[in-house]
């Protein structure tokens, strides 16, 4: 009899993805006991032809050459999708309605980084905005449907997938303030801030409202700061870093790198009333979520958890304002971030990365696996009333919390 081919091995993997509008976020690790691995992947995608893609060189880091093939139809991806095809962030769109390449392209990515093979074995979590959460059963049909195949640089790839869980984008600060605080959670209402949109929650007394995502991300406030200026093109993807390097001193030179004049005095001018501008649309943006935010809130809530990178750019202003009205402000959940993990996103990593952990937890309880080492998640405990002084330090609880049903739906199938 003719021997059988053995069969590979196919690798288990943990992996959580945040499909931001100005970056999709992922952290991926071999379950159960790899190294967590941050992979990012700009925003942009477009449509394009097999033949499109077949044209693309192998060369470069797998970052600027991602793309997918979905049955029929497949999208270039990231810097590949910007550079090469005319891709956009299509911020219109539902994040839902992007997932299904995004989240292929994540799978490839994951393979290159970890040597995986083109077979994987996947405990997937995808965090998305509240308004959103209610289409998950109809993203995971089409997961599945997917996964049985699919085309990449590096040929068909399929995934089983052992679990999948879809949460609100948040979930991770609450998850990890629920753990850190235990029966001290105050009424709180959680505020992300992302480059699309604003989203927020509300939890008392042990549950969680319903979610609502409005319009006022940080592309609300580069809309407006386009609408006053005179050659500021939105299609220029330096805007945001130069707005963040202009800070709240809305520094003139710094913003002179956004001109597109060529003479020295012009580009001068430029700068001077791109920053006057700036003070004005700054000024209204943190205003506009200010307003929306007290629209929003019941007048039980004790404090505000704001989390997000666009949360960092009016940070000034929302602590002041908020200080003034007698509400408390937390920032982050008062998550550390290893600078492996940060890779230079800092506080935006902090949501994706306690929703990783928290979720390692949820497999460690459902495999009963035993871990050997407990993960240092938090600098200080938020709410400390020690009076030494000393920066007071602790690790993951790893006995999981109950997951609130309104919040988050999991299959626990596996």
């Amino acid at each position: 009899m003719p021997k059988t081919k053995e069969k590979t091995d196919v690798k288990k993997i943990v992996i959580t993805i945040d499909m931001g509008a100005s970056k999709t976020k992922v952290i991926v690790q071999e379950y159960p006991e790899g190294k967590p691995v941050v992979l990012l992947l700009d925003s942009e995608i477009a449509d394009v032809a097999k033949a499109s893609v077949e044209s693309v060189q192998p060369e470069g880091s797998p970052e600027s050459r991602a793309w997918v093939g979905i049955g029929d139809e497949y999208f270039a991806l990231g810097e590949l999708a910007r550079r090469r095809f005319g891709g956009i962030s299509q911020l219109k769109e539902l994040k839902y309605e992007l997932a299904i390449p995004k989240i292929c392209g994540a799978f490839w990515l994951a393979k290159e980084k970890l040597n995986l093979g083109n077979d994987v074995a996947a405990y997937l979590s995808v965090l998305l905005p509240p308004g959103e959460v209610q289409d998950k059963e109809q993203l995971q049909i089409r997961l599945k449907d997917t996964f049985r195949g699919f085309d990449t640089p590096a040929g068909k790839m399929r995934v089983k997938m052992l679990r999948y869980d879809a949460a609100s984008e948040g979930s991770g600060i609450f998850f990890h303030r629920r753990r850190t605080l235990g029966d001290h959670v105050p009424v709180s209402m959680y505020v992300m801030l992302g480059y699309r949109n604003a989203s927020i929650f509300t939890f008392r007394s042990g549950s969680i409202g319903a979610g609502i995502t409005s319009n006022f991300g940080m592309s609300w406030l580069v809309n407006n700061l386009i609408s006053k200026t005179s050659g500021l093109s939105p299609d220029n993807s330096n805007i945001i870093e130069v707005l963040i390097e202009a800070g709240a001193s809305y520094d003139p030179q710094v913003m002179q790198k956004l001109s597109r004049k060529r003479k020295g005095d012009e580009i001068q001018l430029d700068g001077e009333l791109m920053s006057k501008a700036l003070l004005l649309a700054r000024d209204e943006y943190w205003r506009a979520i200010a307003r929306w935010l007290r629209s929003k809130m019941d007048e039980d809530i004790e404090e505000l958890v704001f989390c997000g990178g666009t949360a960092d750019y009016i940070r000034p202003e929302i602590d002041a304002y908020f200080q003034k009205e007698g509400i408390k402000v937390s920032w982050h959940g008062n998550i550390f971030i290893p600078d492996e993990i940060s890779s230079g996103m800092d506080n935006r990593m902090a949501d994706v990365w306690a929703f990783h952990q928290h979720m390692i937890i949820q497999f460690d309880k459902l495999t009963g696996y035993i871990r050997s080492e407990v993960v240092p998640l938090t600098k200080s405990v938020e709410g400390n009333t020690n009076n030494t002084g000393e920066e007071v330090k602790r690790k993951y609880n790893f006995t999981p919390c109950e997951r609130p049903s309104t919040f988050i739906a999991v299959n626990e199938n596996v």
